[in-house]
């Protein structure tokens, strides 16, 4: 199975670090087809062009090792049982969590819901640009935050058809000034 090195790349900004978390610290490849990563309050989620035939979670360090030995300009790395791209393996071993669950609807709001702007964690705002230059986003403004409820997730797509991310608001922690009243100084 070949695996796209952009989308390996773009993964692993949501992968985890927290050591607490393991299971969230690798590459989720599913027998549905898809390439989950998330930390909790990012999720990057890509089809891939074959599905496993057993869920695997293939730590971050194997991954980024992977990515190093592959040549400069390698579109793909290699799946073959438990080695990525020459690189030897042993599955994460742990659940990951039904990232289905936090993805939001296909439709935006609905007619008397809240229309509160969301506010975003800056840092998670730029890993969106990085996600978006791993895909091959030249400018890094390649991507679009696709606004439902402002505590909601709010799902990123990145002008390709095959991958997309989920982000997290942040909770409101004081009165934030509207735009009308920002605008108001101008």
């Amino acid at each position: 199975m070949l695996i796209s090195t952009d989308l390996l790349k773009a993964a692993l900004v949501c992968a985890s670090s927290e050591e607490t978390r393991y299971y969230l610290r690798g590459v989720h490849l599913a027998t549905s087809g898809h390439m989950v990563t998330t930390d909790g309050h990012r999720l990057f989620c890509a089809k891939l062009s074959e599905a496993v035939s057993a869920d695997v979670i293939i730590a971050i360090d194997t991954v980024k090792a992977a990515l190093k030995l592959a040549p400069k300009k390698a579109e793909t790395i290699e799946l073959n049982g438990n080695t990525l791209g020459g690189v030897v393996f042993t599955p994460v071993d742990g659940t990951f969590p039904d990232w289905h669950r936090v993805i939001p609807p296909a439709e935006g709001f609905k007619p008397g819901e809240d229309q509160t702007p969301a506010h975003f964690n800056p840092d998670y705002i730029y890993d969106l640009g990085q996600m978006a230059r791993a895909l091959g986003s030249k400018s890094g403004c390649g991507f679009r935050i696709h606004a439902w409820h402002n505590e909601s997730p709010h799902g990123v797509t990145f002008g390709r058809a095959d991958c997309f991310a989920v982000i997290m608001p942040m909770r409101q922690q004081s009165e934030m000034t509207s735009w009308a009243d920002a605008r108001a100084i101008a």
